[in-house]
């Protein structure tokens, strides 16, 4: 018998949005009931939403979309708000629902028991963050994700899965324009250091998109990757 398709609330209508909208068309196993900017005054109800429009949008719909379903976001940085943090922990708790943060593409944190000493530095570096080339900060995440938000989600995320926004440092570069966009990034734990480095050259997908895609492909996969 094959089940219902689950139903989906896609936010965003973006270079991110667009992507994942184009591959759900071409994934049976969901439904979207409905597209929304960040902009819509209402959440319509699903079972996942999926919020591919940044922090502004998780500030302003992630309460209510963890209350009714699974939430999906590419904006963690708005989770520096620790007000809207506990706020959505809560929710997810007595609902039984899930958050997801994306992306995972720095190592290390997962592998870490919460209760170990643990340091994450990240140095991050892109074309048009500033009005010419250089650092354009160096110092605590909780500080670099208030400045620069729209930049910072994956670094947020890791850290709030990981040792702690307290524990984790963040060095920004904007780089020439037509530059790659990357991310290195140091996790140092009792006993190991874990180095990862990631670069992102254009054209091509959205890799943020084409992280959202394999992990709605493999949603009912009985074997994943740990941890």
């Amino acid at each position: 018998m094959t089940p219902d398709p689950i139903t989906v609330t896609l936010i965003g209508r973006g270079r991110i949005g667009s992507d994942v909208a184009e591959g759900l068309r071409h994934l049976p196993r969901y439904r979207v009931v409905a597209v929304i900017g960040r902009e819509a005054t209402d959440l319509p109800p699903s079972q996942l939403t999926i919020d591919t429009a940044g922090p502004a949008a998780l500030r302003a719909f992630g309460p209510s979309a963890i209350r009714q379903g699974d939430l999906w976001t590419v904006g963690a940085a708005a989770l520096i708000d620790d007000s809207l943090r506990r706020m959505i922990e809560t929710r997810a708790r007595d609902t039984g629902h899930e958050m997801r943060l994306f992306t995972g593409w720095i190592a290390g944190p997962m592998l870490c028991p919460p209760d170990a000493k643990a340091r994450l530095f990240i140095r991050q570096s892109a074309p048009g963050l500033a009005e010419r080339p250089g650092v354009i900060f160096d110092g605590p995440l909780s500080d670099a994700a208030a400045r620069f938000p729209d930049h910072l989600n994956t670094a947020t995320a890791t850290a709030i899965c990981g040792p702690g926004i307290a524990a984790t440092r963040v060095t920004l570069t904007c780089t020439p324009k037509g530059s790659a966009h990357r991310i290195y990034a140091r996790f140092e734990m009792p006993g190991q250091t874990i180095r990862t480095e990631v670069r992102f050259d254009r054209p091509g997908p959205h890799p943020v998109a084409s992280a959202i895609l394999a992990a709605l492909a493999r949603y009912d996969t009985p074997m994943r990757l740990g941890p």
